[in-house]
């Protein structure tokens, strides 16, 4: 990939550190939405149930089941643990690297297929998704595979693209219902409509092709209507996905520049390059009177942004399946500044040199203050890759090596660092997985554990056997009446446990980190005041 043998083992170094810094999150605990998916695939592991979805006993209708399934297949592999919840998952996000590669090779070359997929693999984007997985995760990589399948459908006519494309289309669906489909739809129907390629839309195996990808998600809408009957039916099509854009399910984000912010941050260290890729791409249609080479990435890409961005219901994880074309369109850029060697490469390589510095400068910054770093083979670490990326920024002359490789190093050094040291750190802050270990190791044969007055699902995965809900409180009377119960609470409830005058044993308090309000822990002088308390009650 590139100029130099050396270079290219100095890239093979960085990939094997990248792939640690990975692993390393694939042991970090699960929490909130990550929790709850993990809940779900215990579920299906104990129950065997793969259709009728579960969760702490209730039904579930929330998501469809193809990332729970991945989870319950690890457990089947491995037993039930955060590395094989998160495994599965892992290797369909290389497919989907792979697949970026194939489509940005299919669509302009090799080298762009190769750059596409590097932009990916070196992100903080795709490190953190790796390990606080959504169903983001599949969807963004089985909405790629399904765009490379139909548009090299598109150029060959060849059957096996047409079925594995309509495959990845029914893939992303049992992701995420609908917007599965949407995204390569707008994809490549855009594509076909741009380029006046209408004759294709005669060709009987697109609606063939759509009744295939219904058989494929069938098992999702069997076990909805199963569930709930045609309401479940309604809640895929609708509710779940058109619900949260038009904020009638839910929603109230009014910020039209969320998903800028959020790529800034989230696609370091390529964040800039991406926005400068994009005007270079309007301006260029504009030049050349919207006509182009391919229009995938520009329908594919654009019109679902507007939508999110003028949605109701805004979360980071929802652009998360534009990834893929945006590393296309980008790596469209690079390649054209990196033979050009102009103007463009200058700016380019200016902007990567700055945010290079940049990222430098904040590992340091989180090393020494925010998160002080103790361990002496992290610093060893960082020693080494800052030494290379010096050398790479004196040696290597202008082209792909220079602009790229001080970028993925410096990531590699972020990722490496956050996975392994910031993220175990911060995520050893929650509750609900202490009180489920104290509880597995030290409740007697029939102790049951129950939950009560928390919203999130961490303590049902973690918890063996399985913890129970209560709802209300004459649910909870009955529990604090039965011998041998654990109850599993906040403050509030605490107090409403207490004024039932229960035969206590023992209280076991923790300090817990609430993850959707992280401000004031990131600063070392208020972090005791982001943490709450949370109990663990045990009854005699």
């Amino acid at each position: 990939m590139f100029e130099k043998k050396h270079y290219n083992w100095i890239f093979i170094f960085v990939i094997l550190l990248a792939l640690a810094g990975y692993f390393s999150g694939f042991f970090i605990d699960v929490t909130r939405d990550n929790g709850k998916y993990a809940t779900v695939a215990k579920e299906i592991f104990e129950n065997g149930n793969f259709i009728n979805l579960t969760i702490h006993g209730d039904a579930y209708d929330q998501k469809p089941p193809l990332l729970f399934w991945t989870g319950a297949v690890g457990f089947y592999v491995g037993g039930v643990s955060n590395f094989w919840f998160k495994f599965p998952v892992f290797i369909i996000i290389l497919l989907g690297m792979y697949s970026t590669f194939r489509l940005g090779k299919s669509l302009y070359n090799k080298q762009i297929g190769l750059i596409a997929a590097s932009l990916l693999f070196f992100s903080f984007y795709y490190s953190m998704y790796s390990f606080d997985i959504h169903t983001d995760t599949p969807l963004q990589a089985f909405s790629a595979f399904a765009m490379w399948q139909l548009f090299d459908f598109i150029k060959t006519r060849r059957n096996i693209n047409w079925i594995f494309g309509f495959i990845g289309v029914g893939l992303a669906m049992l992701s995420k219902g609908p917007i599965g489909a949407v995204i390569p739809a707008l994809a490549i129907v855009g594509h076909l409509i741009l380029t006046k390629n209408f004759k294709s839309f005669i060709d009987f195996r697109w609606y063939l092709g759509i009744i295939l990808s219904f058989v494929v998600v069938s098992p999702a809408l069997i076990g909805l209507f199963n569930q709930f009957g045609w309401e479940g039916i309604q809640f895929f099509f609708w509710k779940n996905n058109v619900g949260r854009i038009t904020g009638s399910y839910t929603g109230a984000n009014t910020d039209y520049s969320f998903y800028i912010h959020t790529l800034l941050y989230l696609f370091i260290p390529w964040s800039v390059l991406l926005f400068s890729s994009a005007f270079l791409e309007f301006k260029s249609l504009a030049k050349n009177k919207l006509r182009a080479a391919e229009y995938v990435t520009v329908t594919g890409i654009w019109i679902f942004f507007t939508i999110l961005s003028v949605a109701k219901s805004k979360l980071p994880n929802y652009v998360f399946i534009l990834l893929p074309l945006m590393a296309i369109l980008t790596a469209k850029w690079i390649s054209t500044a990196i033979h050009e060697k102009g103007k463009l490469y200058s700016v380019f390589s200016g902007i990567q040199t700055t945010v290079v510095i940049i990222v430098w400068l904040l590992i340091f910054g989180i090393a020494l203050y925010i998160f002080p770093v103790a361990s002496l083979y992290t610093w060893i670490i960082f020693a080494l890759l800052l030494v290379l990326t010096i050398y790479i920024f004196k040696t290597a002359k202008p082209g792909i090596t220079r602009l790229l490789l001080p970028s993925i190093i410096v990531i590699v050094a972020f990722n490496f660092f956050m996975n392994s040291q910031v993220f175990p750190y911060i995520f050893s802050f929650q509750a609900p997985p202490k009180a489920a270990r104290i509880f597995n190791k030290t409740a007697e044969k029939n102790d049951r554990l129950y939950n009560y007055n928390y919203g999130q699902y961490e303590l049902f995965f973690y918890s063996n056997p399985q913890a129970s809900q209560i709802h209300n409180q004459e649910e909870l009377r009955k529990a604090i009446n039965s011998p041998q119960s654990w109850i599993f609470t906040n403050p509030a409830g605490l107090d409403t446990i207490q004024s039932f005058n229960g035969a206590v044993d023992t209280i076991y308090q923790f300090k817990h980190l609430y993850l959707n309000r992280p401000a004031k822990f990131i600063l070392p002088a208020k972090r005791e005041e982001a943490l709450k308390p949370m109990y663990l009650v045990k009854f005699k």
